[in-house]
């Protein structure tokens, strides 16, 4: 009989209002600690796992300018190790709400904390914008991960 393989899956949510502009920057980012949910022995380690998928939301003060956003996902805060490199996506706005648009991104890939970064169990969610006009901010970002 063939071995039952059992899959975990989690989330990291993080909330904020970090204004987002046409380029990467280190205030732009959101800090998912991956480990935090688990057990003592796993936590604050090396984060090993598929990232699954990342979503995002951007709310604007008025109507929204950006089209587009591109995310980056890196071992460190600074933004050096990347992981998931540049990938961008089309913004959907809200039905009633249109100040509020997400995205959302299948990532589908193992991930290890390597090439020397810093091994605390939290990976970095960066974000730009085509078109900062009316600038939004990073309300929520969540990834959800399996091991």
């Amino acid at each position: 009989m063939p071995t039952r393989i059992t899959n975990f899956l989690h989330d990291s949510l993080q909330t904020g209002a970090q204004t987002v502009g046409t380029a990467f920057s280190l205030t732009a980012v959101h800090e998912h600690d991956l480990t935090a949910n688990l057990p003592d022995s796993k936590q604050a380690v090396n984060f090993r796992g598929i990232v699954e998928g990342v979503h995002i939301r951007l709310t604007a003060g008025g109507a929204p300018s950006a089209t587009k956003l591109t995310m980056r996902i890196c071992a460190d805060a600074a933004g050096d190790y990347t992981l998931v490199p540049d990938t961008e996506a089309d913004l959907v706005a809200g039905l009633t709400t249109t100040t509020s648009q997400c995205v959302a991104f299948s990532v589908q890939l193992p991930l290890f904390q390597i090439l020397s970064a810093p091994g605390n169990g939290s990976l970095y969610l960066f974000v730009k914008v085509d078109n900062a006009a009316t600038v939004p901010t990073l309300a929520q970002s969540c990834i959800t991960w399996r091991e």
